[in-house]
């Protein structure tokens, strides 16, 4: 019997369709993110939320120069005129520097714990809120902790030598002729500004650390917003062409099953196969049928017999 068969085994390109074709949920999610996040310029958009993050302390330490008054403290020594100003500027940025740090390792260990324990994903999972408050409350610790290490740090005496370089600092700052000569002309000029436009810019001014901070948490929110967005469009374009890959496959092989019917010879060798006992004797045909309503499965025997009578030759 000869019948013209299509090989199912397809190469190259064909493969990589069935390949895709076959991909499971888990795996076209795991395309799609890689998808996503070569687009998405993490580095970029890192460098941006340190960089604002890391500029509030030096905005904190800004502010508190700027609006301060009278004398500081500073290496155990009090100063006075721009160099309080200065000392005062310094302290609170130091401060806000280290208050983000300790905020950042709470939640940096925080990440590493989930990144590397299943256990406590699951308690996240299952505990939202508890988790969160956790961290809230490891945060609270963090900054209790700074706030009595800054106590104690402003209680302890300075060694003698920075004693002595603060004190000449001071002297040189509030004797020098062309500091006072560039402050008096920055009082010129913030005289001729308008009293609306100082004020504004004063109120911008004693909030710009928290700006900062904010900015740098909206732009990670809306980053994250605008990754999950294209993630979603990437997952979906993704399963529609699976989808229609599968359809376009299917509509090949219906095709090529079509094809194959079509040759004459295949179509007669196919209605033999569905009737295999079609041409026998109507004898056979009756034992055939009785051995399958009874279930017995038929011999064949290969031998042939030894003699045939001759009135049945």
């Amino acid at each position: 019997m000869q019948v013209s068969a299509i090989n199912p085994n397809f190469t190259g390109k064909r493969d990589r369709i069935d390949n895709f074709i076959g991909l499971s949920d888990n795996a076209v999610s795991a395309i799609a993110y890689e998808k996503t996040l070569s687009k998405a310029n993490e580095k970029k958009h890192r460098r941006i939320n340190k960089a604002l993050i890391a500029a509030a302390p030096v905005a904190a330490g800004i502010s508190a120069a700027v609006f301060s008054k009278g004398k500081s403290k500073i290496f155990s020594r009090e100063v006075s005129g721009l160099t309080a100003r200065l000392a005062t500027g310094l302290k609170n940025s130091a401060l806000w520097a280290v208050i983000l740090g300790a905020v950042g390792v709470v939640c940096g260990t925080k990440s590493y714990l989930s990144n590397n324990s299943k256990d406590v994903r699951e308690f996240e999972k299952k505990h939202p809120l508890l988790s969160l408050g956790t961290l809230f409350a490891a945060g609270l610790g963090a900054l209790v902790l700074v706030e009595k290490g800054a106590s104690k740090l402003a209680g302890v005496k300075a060694p003698k030598f920075l004693q002595k370089m603060t004190k000449n600092v001071n002297k040189y700052l509030n004797n020098s002729k062309n500091i006072q000569t560039m402050s008096k002309k920055v009082k010129v000029l913030g005289n001729k500004i308008p009293v609306a436009l100082k004020s504004s810019g004063a109120k911008l001014l004693r909030h710009s650390p928290t700006i900062l901070l904010l900015g740098g948490v909206l732009h990670s929110i809306t980053h994250s917003m605008a990754v999950s967005k294209e993630f979603s469009k990437n997952y979906t374009d993704l399963k529609e062409k699976q989808l229609g890959l599968a359809r376009a496959r299917n509509l090949e092989l219906e095709m090529e099953n079509d094809f194959f019917k079509m040759n004459k010879q295949n179509k007669e060798d196919l209605e033999l196969l569905e009737q295999p006992l079609i041409d026998l004797p109507d004898d056979v045909m009756e034992k055939a049928d009785e051995i399958k309503k009874s279930g017995k499965t038929l011999k064949v025997s290969n031998e042939q017999p030894e003699d045939f009578p001759e009135e049945e030759i």
